[in-house]
């Protein structure tokens, strides 16, 4: 058994669900899955080849396509309907053949067993045990999910689905989350009321996670939260949580771009979905809750609603998403809800007067984030400003420029806890900094006064709640104390940005005062991780030992050390000495760049590290393992302000017979890339003295492209090869002085992994975009696909030979997770245990095949002990 769901619960597990589709009782009291209208259901979790699909199906009217084999654009579907029943087929070219018919009577309001089993390009329909469709596919679509698409008019039920595979598993191996490095989407960050050694921090990759120790270490805590997204489904996307003031056991969270609205009864140990009557879906974003001090009954949730919701598709602004913002608010401990508030901005924090619990302030607008009333094409900001309310939110008053805030993209807001008509607020916005700073009133926000005049966005505002005099103001370039209520401020970092030494924290997104000691809080920042002060903001330490929603590009091993790791991702490059168990930010001048591409080590010096960023075509060098760096390149026409122009060097690869000689490759930013829009590129460039200086390695075939990945033959330092965007595979047999295609066999242009077998050079395994991955054994002039035992449409970004071991291969699909053969590529098991986001972009093994490392989009490096398992 694959997966199984009965949907018995509040939630469907793994279930990504269109507004139509809902968890309903049926008359009798079983729980099942309804569709109503055009709607899909689509099942995030793992794809597959050969596997058999079931369910119940009830139709009340209409017809559902059951979609069997779904990746991308390609699927097979039934369509089961009252009196018919067919197969489909969609294809990458928008085709719609129909395979087979049958003329079927299913009666209205009877419950049907509907099973869809497939063999290669054999496929099978039975209803209630009889088989009814039978067909052989010439051209199959060998891998893919399961979804099901109720059609307009449709009602339709669907209960207990299963997926049941014969598929071979790695046995004996168990992955272990490293913890690190720091990284993800940080939102929140809480100290229990009562217990401030317990607490709680957000992260849209990692969900929810909980330190009893006040801060030291991690451990995440979603049980109960069902909703996920993410390239593999394991993404668990809760942004924001807030503490009720008066059971300090009560959580509430809510996620990032779906309807999800979680509270926790047990201190977040178990946690139950509670957002009946929220009308949004996809569209809206859960930034933050409050509870009404006087009933905690009552709880206000704060939200985004992205463009694609309000306008029907995405709409840009300057920079950012513009969106409008909605309130929530229920009266009956989350059991309903009703919209109080809805505007043109997102709303974030919602404050409560406690002498009138009727008093309500809403703080609007982020700092990357566009107001839908915005005008982008005149430089006009639009935004709302600060809500206030005296009849719990029946009517609002806009706070606004007229009442002296000169920046309407407020995104925080504090009330002074010995004085709720003093107010400290933060303002900014990215595409909109003029008159950034933090602003304050006395008189119940009738009036404001800026108070810091910043270049940057402020962020994040705070009171210590045991002196409300020592006040903290956050931004991406500095933090500011007061000691005199916030009137006025002191910049207390020296620094080009606050955070831990070595690591570029980026937008600290929410502030925690240790109600115990003023001088003590922490920061959770917006490109991951939780960061602690014990001296007044003054200096900094990581506080995230434990969990991290790192997104992360590269990973590479030591030649000599095994348990010596640098990766290099979103918040820049890291190193371990000790198997990944702690991680060092090595984010020093000039390595202050905020996106990252590649990392690569000398395989012969160990202190030889080469780092490139995403937008900025630089190379950097370090001669000491990355304490400190020089930057040894620029291309001097990417230009990183321009969208069309930013790019950086995604591929970096020494040459293993001679590391003297590196080759770098350069492609366009990795949004571009993955929507498929990127434009042309710089190619390949190399360099002679181990990275000191570089040149450009082109001819015409490759000066243009945009390359994914590079390998260098393990015995020839002139023979290199190149995985492009969309010209496949491209070799070099004089040092990168002329290149040709060598993609005989190779049907998928796109390219992302690479690699050669140290104890054959003339065997490569090449892993494509949603092709699988193939194999070539005379140097790359033919290529064979050997995907058999994963999805064959699997994107592979990443292959590691394993050096101690002939003939196994590790592959990593970023969908499904990692494989593993022992025959060269001929079968592949799964190898997953332990893996908890199977979204992996890069591996790395060990010289000595002992150790193999996994770096992960969302949840940092995974480790797996490799001594003595194999034979």
């Amino acid at each position: 058994m694959l997966y199984q769901e009965s949907f018995e619960g509040l939630t469907a597990d793994h279930w990504q669900l269109d507004k139509g589709w809902d968890i309903m009782a049926e008359s009798g009291g079983n729980r099942a899955l309804r569709g109503q209208g055009h709607v899909w259901a689509r099942y995030t979790g793992d794809s597959w080849s050969d596997f058999t699909f079931k369910l119940r199906v009830k139709l009340v009217r209409g017809i559902i396509h059951l979609n069997y084999r779904l990746s991308g654009p390609t699927r097979y579907f039934i369509g089961f309907g009252e009196g018919t029943l067919y197969l489909n087929k969609s294809t990458a070219d928008g085709q719609f053949p129909r395979l087979a018919e049958k003329n079927e009577a299913h009666a209205a309001g009877q419950w049907y067993q509907v099973e869809i089993k497939g063999q290669g390009g054999k496929l099978e329909v039975s209803v209630d045990g009889s088989l009814k469709l039978s067909y052989t596919d010439a051209t199959p679509l060998t891998g893919g999910g399961i979804a099901l698409e109720a059609l307009d008019e449709t009602e339709v039920w669907v209960d207990d689905v299963s997926v049941t595979w014969q598929a071979a598993a790695v046995t004996g191996f168990t992955w272990v989350k490293t913890g690190g490095p720091i990284g993800g989407l940080g939102y929140d960050v809480r100290m229990q009321p009562g217990h401030p050694d317990d607490l709680f921090v957000t992260d849209s990759w990692s969900g929810v996670n909980v330190s009893y120790d006040g801060g030291r270490t991690w451990t995440a805590s979603n049980a109960g939260i069902v909703t996920r997204t993410g390239l593999s489904g394991d993404a668990i996307p809760v942004f924001s949580l807030s503490t009720d003031p008066t059971r300090p056991d009560v959580l509430w969270a809510g996620t990032q771009q779906s309807r999800g609205i979680y509270k926790s009864t047990d201190a977040g140990r178990t946690w139950v979905e509670k957002d009946n009557g929220v009308t949004e879906g996809q569209e809206i974003t859960f930034r933050g809750f409050t509870v009404d001090p006087g009933n905690p009954d009552v709880v206000y949730a704060a939200a985004e609603i992205s463009s694609f919701g309000w306008a029907g598709q995405p709409r840009n602004g300057r920079e950012f998403d513009m969106v409008r913002g909605v309130v929530y608010k229920t009266a009956d401990g989350g059991n309903s809800w009703t919209a109080v508030w809805r505007g043109d901005n997102l709303a974030r924090y919602v404050l409560i007067d406690p002498r009138d619990s009727r008093v309500l302030y809403v703080s609007t607008g982020l700092f990357d984030r566009e107001a839908a009333n915005s005008d982008p094409a005149r430089a006009l900001p639009g935004g709302e400003g600060i809500l206030k309310s005296t009849d719990g939110g029946k009517t609002w008053q806009v706070l606004n420029g007229a009442n002296g805030l000169n920046n309407l993209y407020l995104g925080t807001l504090f009330m002074k806890p010995d004085n709720p008509d003093v107010l400290l607020a933060g303002a900014g916005n990215n595409a909109y900094l003029q008159n950034s700073g933090a602003y304050l009133t006395t008189d119940g926000g009738r009036t404001w006064q800026p108070v810091i005049k910043s270049q940057q966005p402020i962020s994040a505002v705070e009171y210590a709640t045991s002196d409300p005099n020592i006040a903290y103001a956050a931004g991406p370039d500095a933090v500011y104390r007061s000691a005199d209520g916030g009137k006025t401020w002191q910049k207390v970092t020296q620094s080009f940005s606050w955070g831990a030494p070595g690591t570029r924290a980026g937008f600290p997104i929410d502030l925690q005062v240790d109600p115990r000691n003023a001088d003590r809080l922490f920061a959770n920042a917006y490109g991951g991780g939780n960061f602690l002060s014990e001296d007044g903001g003054r200096t900094w330490v990581i506080a995230s030992h434990g969990y991290t929603g790192a997104q992360l590009h590269d990973i590479q091993v030591s030649a000599r050390e095994p348990y010596t790791v640098f990766v290099i991702g979103r918040t820049g490059p890291f190193r371990s000495y000790d198997w990944g168990e702690t991680w060092e930010g090595l984010t020093y001048e000039p390595a202050v760049y905020a996106e990252w591409y590649a990392v690569a080590l000398d395989p012969q010096n160990p202190n030889n590290v080469i780092v490139s960023d995403e937008h900025q075509g630089v190379l950097l060098r370090s001669a000491d393992q990355g304490s400190h760096w020089t930057q040894v390149f620029k291309h001097p026409q990417v230009d990183a302000s321009n969208a069309s122009k930013r790019m950086g060097f995604r591929a970096l690869a020494f040459a293993p017979s001679n590391p003297n000689i590196v080759y770098a490759g350069m492609a366009m930013g990795r949004n571009l890339i993955d929507q498929g829009v990127a434009g042309p590129s710089f190619g390949i460039f190399k360099s002679a003295d181990g990275g000191r200086t570089w040149r450009e390695s082109n001819d015409a075939r490759s000066a243009t492209q945009n390359i994914n990945v590079l390998a260098v033959d393990p015995s020839n330092e002139n023979t290199v090869y190149a995985g492009t965007l969309k010209s496949g595979v491209l070799k070099s047999m004089d040092g990168g002085k002329t290149w040709q295609a060598a993609n005989q066999g190779l049907p998928i242009p796109d390219i992302r992994s690479l690699a050669a077998d140290p104890q054959g050079p003339q065997i490569l395994y090449a892993g494509a975009e949603n092709g699988g991955i193939y194999k070539s054994t005379d140097g790359g002039a033919v290529w064979t696909p050997v995907s058999r035992g994963m999805d064959a449409q699997a994107s592979i970004r990443a292959i590691a030979v394993d050096l101690a071991h002939r003939g196994t291969v590790y592959a990593a699909d970023v969908r499904t997770g990692v494989y593993r053969s022992t025959d060269g590529g001929l079968t592949w098991s799964k190898m997953n245990d332990g893996l908890r986001t199977r979204a992996v972009k890069a591996l790395a093994i060990s010289s000595d095949g002992t150790m193999l490392y996994a770096a992960t989009e969302g949840e940092g490096v995974f480790r797996i002990d490799l001594a003595g398992a194999v034979k």
